[in-house]
């Protein structure tokens, strides 16, 4: 087995906030120790370089600019590769870069030379140890995530501090070159020591799974966020190159020491407000450290030659970018999700690469052509123009209505067979609207989803085109349950799920604590975004790229503003895929009633066709199995492993009205057939919701875990068969209190992954498309119950009032 392998089966073994996880968080604080000594220590040999090679400031300052717009560009693509193949591997490869790129520029004769070594050494190095080391940290934690973020990002301060005292040190007794060869042999130490340590988090996504960065792009509060880092980058790292060349040209000694001050203020700016962050508001102390940092320049504006004045500067901008730093990462996994965060930070900090290329050099340009005093205000006012950008982000809304998929490259796609067999469909009419939708982020049997305004991401309306199979299915869409999308989003999305409900303040506040621990942002709208995009990559596949939509019942975007958009852009009718695989009221029939409420709320809305119900589906339940079988091979499971199905609990008068139970129970048995399960197998339950005195399906998972510990079982498999994705509830009511369960009865729990995105799911719900279509007369099923018909029967799955 290979190396990434091994280490992703080992960490699997392993838990969040562990000892493990703060290891990983220390060998982060090595590694970035070890490069940003070398990077931040150029300010100290700033003015060796430019009297070795006779060159000006600006162009010194090209040593430094590059390297860092370097490392911050090259992040995108190694923070991809440690999400694909872990840490370790990463690192090695910035440790030999980093010794070659400082070896061979204390050998260079010449100016060019000796910027191509070192951009290169130093720029790759930085970008492999850097961004996958902070976003494998962020995978580790979840209580105390900014916390460990921090530490890992102290490294950077450190690094800062006692790079350029020892290169100062190193540089008087040896010389610039002698310097750059002790660099190069203890960083690359030091890089080697940190990636013994490194290795993958527990729960690793896969590359599916991960967030598609042209997506990101598009997103408001995304490109908010990249503008405003990339302003204050361009005008941060002016004190961190020139504030010792500044004292040199005053006359004053101690230059170097102000930037080791810079490094240590930083340090403790990390620590404090990385730990800040785990009990306020985070984007408020993001937006706080950007306002300081515009205004601390105002210190050193008016400090003149006063030292004291200028380490007062030095200790206030240092703190200020500490907490930049520690909370970058922290800011980027709340709003975006830890998938693939590795990829998320890497073209997050392009925007701080294109910052750090063009401000030092155009600030060593204003400071030979207009002198410091210039130099100093330009900077303040770039800085703080970053602020209103930020706070803009703050409060950009993040999912705007989403169409993968235009109508043109449809209709481009369409053969002119298929153009002659299939005529466009007749306008629709709002009666007609028969489909269904999800069970998914919170409690079952949810209100009606809140119907208010929302930001709508302006999409050109393509023209109507022609359309997939007898039916004339034009578009695709996903209906989904929502879920919040930051910290102001929980209490009023939490409303709307339990509205009509009654359910005690008390209870809203612990369960919108759960969201809070992780950001505030729920997991399933990332997951809802890749299943969007794999399932318009499958259609386009087989020359039937329709338009895709997504809309959900309990937030934005809401299913009412979908098939309004859908409306305007022409569509007449459409395949609605649901993410609930089995029946029930709230997981079926409910989303029935809420798609015939947004048709007759629409004007022109298109027909809305739900495929069927897909539990029983061969792809859903191949795809489970092989979920099952990635599990046992991780974690060396033997195949007669206890095996404990979980769905989400209902009230038992409302299972009492559906064949609920008997859909999880024959599921169970084909799927585990279909893994090669040989031992006992159960069906369980989680998430319940409701009162005490009413009683819900039963077993407990964390209920029947206890029994099997205290009947001596050890090792017990945990698989989500009533969840197509790793939501909050997965999260929380599995990784978190069903593990914590199993750990004090003894038991090493571990879980398979849900469906998500796996080929042959996508699969699956394409062939439901195309069978609603009319193209496929077959219905395949497996298990004992077979398929399950299109729309519910008169008197299905009816909501028992009082359940």
């Amino acid at each position: 087995m290979s190396t990434t392998a091994d280490e992703g089966a080992t960490a699997r073994s392993l838990q969040l906030d562990s000892a493990a996880g703060w290891a990983v968080a220390l060998s982060a604080s090595l590694a970035t120790f070890a490069v940003f000594a070398v990077a931040y220590s150029f300010g100290v040999v700033l003015a060796s370089i430019r009297d070795e090679f006779s060159i000006g400031t600006g162009l010194a300052s090209l040593l430094f600019a590059i390297p860092t717009f370097l490392y911050f560009v090259l992040g995108v693509f190694t923070g991809r590769l440690g999400d694909r193949y872990g840490p370790r591997r990463v690192l090695f490869a910035g440790a030999v870069a980093l010794g070659v790129g400082l070896w061979a520029t204390s050998l260079a004769q010449s100016l060019w030379l000796a910027m191509t070594t070192y951009v290169l050494g130093v720029g790759i190095s930085v970008a492999c140890a850097y961004v996958p080391m902070v976003s494998v940290v962020g995978g580790w934690f979840e209580r105390h995530r900014t916390a460990a973020l921090g530490v890992a990002v102290a490294g950077i301060g450190l690094g800062h501090f006692a790079g350029a005292w020892a290169a100062e040190w190193l540089i008087e007794l040896y010389g610039w070159r002698d310097t750059y060869r002790v660099l190069a042999v203890v960083s690359t130490g030091l890089l080697m020591l940190a990636a013994i340590a490194a290795r993958r988090p527990p729960h690793v996504a896969p590359p599916s799974e991960m967030p598609s960065l042209r997506r990101l792009m598009h997103n408001r509060r995304y490109t908010l966020l990249y503008f405003s880092m990339m302003l204050l980058s361009a005008s941060l790292f002016v004190p961190i190159i020139y504030i010792k060349d500044y004292l040199d040209d005053l006359g004053k000694p101690g230059g170097q020491w102000l930037i080791s001050i810079i490094g240590l203020a930083s340090l403790l700016g990390r620590l404090a407000l990385g730990a800040l962050g785990t009990v306020l508001p985070l984007m408020r102390l993001y937006q706080l450290s950007f306002t300081i940092m515009g205004l601390s320049y105002l210190i050193w504006l008016f400090a003149g030659d006063n030292y004291t004045v200028l380490v007062i500067y030095t200790l206030v901008m240092g703190c200020s970018y500490g907490g930049f730093i520690a909370l970058s990462p922290a800011v980027a996994a709340e709003l975006f999700g830890l998938a693939g965060l590795g990829g998320v930070l890497g073209a997050l900090y392009t925007a701080a690469g294109i910052g750090g290329l063009v401000g030092p050099p155009l600030a060593g340009l204003l400071i030979d052509g207009a002198g410091y005093r210039v130099t100093i205000v330009a900077a303040m006012i770039i800085a703080l123009t970053s602020v209103p950008l930020l706070v803009a982000s703050g409060r950009a809304r993040v999912v705007p209505l989403a169409t993968v998929g235009t109508g043109e490259t449809a209709a481009r796609a369409t053969t002119p067979a298929q153009r002659e067999q299939f005529p466009t469909a007749p306008a629709a009419r709002a009666g007609d609207a028969a489909a269904a939708v999800p069970l998914s982020d919170a409690a079952p049997a949810a209100g009606l989803g809140q119907r208010g305004p929302v930001t709508v991401q302006s999409f050109r309306a393509a023209p109507a085109q022609e359309a997939l199979g007898p039916e004339s299915i034009d578009s695709v869409l996903l209906l989904s349950f929502g879920g919040p999308e930051g910290p102001d989003d929980v209490m009023p999305f939490l409303r709307n799920v339990t509205r009509g409900r009654d359910v005690p303040a008390e209870r809203l506040a612990q369960v919108a604590q759960q969201y809070l621990r992780h950001g505030g942002v729920s997991p399933i709208n990332e997951q809802n975004r890749a299943l969007l995009a794999a399932l318009s990559g499958e259609l386009a596949r087989r020359g039937t790229p329709l338009a895709c939509y997504w809309g959900n019942r309990n937030w934005h975007p809401y299913l009412r503003d979908a098939v309004g958009q859908m409306a305007s852009e022409g569509r007449r009718h459409a395949a609605v895929i649901v993410t609930s695989a089995f029946s029930s009221y709230s997981g079926c029939r409910q989303y029935h009633e809420d798609l015939a409420q947004a048709a007759s709320e629409v004007p022109g809305a298109p027909r809305l066709s739900r495929v069927r119900v897909y539990g029983n589906h061969p792809g859903f339940a191949g795809a489970l199995a092989e979920r099952i079988r990635e599990a046992l091979d991780g974690a060396r499971l033997r195949s007669d492993v206890h095996t404990l199905f979980t769905a989400h609990s209902l009230p038992s008068r409302m299972a009492a009205s559906c064949d609920y139970e008997a859909q999880l129970r024959d599921a169970a048995e084909t799927v585990a057939g279909m893994a090669g399960l040989s031992g006992q197998i159960e069906v369980v339950y989680q998430s319940r919701s409701g009162p005490p005195h009413v009683p819900w399906l039963e077993p407990d998972v964390n209920d029947r875990l206890a029994q099997l510990g205290s009947a001596g079982c050890r090792t017990v498999l945990v698989v989500p068969l009533g969840f197509v994705s790793d939501h909050m509830e997965v999260l929380v009511d599995l990784d978190t209190k069903a593990r914590a369960a199993a750990a004090r009865t003894g038991i090493t729990m571990v879980r398979a992954r849900s469906v998500g995105t796996h080929p042959l799911f996508v699969e699956a719900l394409v062939d439901l498309v195309e069978e609603t279509a009319g193209l496929r007369a077959e219905r395949p099923a497996v298990g004992r119950l077979g398929p399950r018909p299109d729309s519910c029967a008169p008197g299905c799955c009816p909501l028992e009032r009082g359940a």
